[in-house]
């Protein structure tokens, strides 16, 4: 493990299978541990200011997923079809920190992408007390089944989210362009004054040609297509405790049938107004608020 300080939180890097993961950590050392995932796209540099607001309660580990931020390992979007690649790095990387975290019950969070990897992650896991989920994927069950079926790739370009994904911008000539680029978006007029900044702290990668997006366009492209799921296998094999927080917003992941299934679960579910799909972007106090909700 090797760290460094990035604006008030500490670099790690953790060595798994096939390469390594990057994180940021925040909060206090010694307090409960925290492992968070993040949405399709972006990386944990996105989420300081939610995670910065939960002081000191957690020890919170932040990670780049694969094909993301820092992490270096391999993202190859052909044949990517679901989520669970996420999800076993995840139990990886919760494993390579044990040396480091406290000897305490884990809690698993994740927005979005991020959300199903923790809950995949979650699944008959004896050391995680909570799962702390934020606008999770969580589509029907017909769904995934078409994501499984042999058609499912004549389907999937032609997707909205997959069409502009792959579509992106994803180079400029220095740091200062992209912020410009990005904050003249309307996409992002509803952030949190310093959250473009922060995501695009390890967003962005430079190299010999100015600089570019951490998170190749192919391989967030082939994410959102990914959607051949077992999120409800998953949390059913969850010992943990389930908390949900999703939109009141056409956005939402969180249809209300699926709403009714994390229910039928025994999670709990806030549904909150004033806030899309990307919450933590958004109001990250009241993300933040969110995960520091009691068990």
């Amino acid at each position: 493990m090797t760290a460094a300080a990035m604006n008030g939180a500490r670099r790690l890097c953790v060595a798994i299978d096939g390469g390594e993961v990057a994180l940021l950590r925040f909060g206090r050392e010694g307090a409960p541990p925290l492992l968070f995932a993040h949405a399709n796209g972006f990386c944990a540099s996105a989420y300081r200011r939610m995670l910065d607001a939960l002081g000191d309660r957690f020890d919170v580990f932040a990670v780049d997923l694969r094909g993301h931020g820092r992490t270096r390992l391999p993202a190859d979007p052909i044949g990517h079809r679901s989520m669970a690649v996420f999800g076993e790095d995840l139990r990886r990387t919760k494993a390579a920190l044990g040396a480091h975290a406290a000897k305490r019950p884990w809690t698993l969070a994740g927005h979005s992408l991020g959300g199903v990897a923790a809950a995949t992650a979650a699944a008959g896991e004896a050391d995680v007390a909570a799962l702390r989920l934020i606008e999770p994927v969580a589509m029907p069950k017909r769904w995934s089944i078409l994501a499984a079926s042999p058609i499912w790739p004549l389907i999937a370009p032609r997707i909205p989210l997959v069409r502009a994904a792959a579509r992106r911008r994803s180079r400029w000539p220095d740091r200062r362009s992209a912020l410009e680029s990005y904050a003249a978006k309307p996409f992002f007029a509803g952030w949190a004054e310093g959250v473009i900044e922060d995501y695009l702290d390890d967003g962005l990668i430079a190299d010999g040609a100015g600089v570019r997006l951490a998170c190749a366009p192919a391989w967030e492209a082939a994410n959102f297509a990914a959607q051949a799921n077992d999120l409800w296998g998953a949390l059913r094999r969850c010992r943990a405790e389930v908390a949900v927080l999703a939109a009141a917003h056409p956005s939402s992941t969180v249809p209300a049938s699926s709403e009714r299934r994390f229910r039928r679960l025994g999670a709990q579910v806030e549904r909150r107004a004033g806030v899309t799909h990307l919450a933590p972007f958004e109001m990250p106090q009241v993300a933040a608020a969110f995960l520091a909700s009691p068990s």
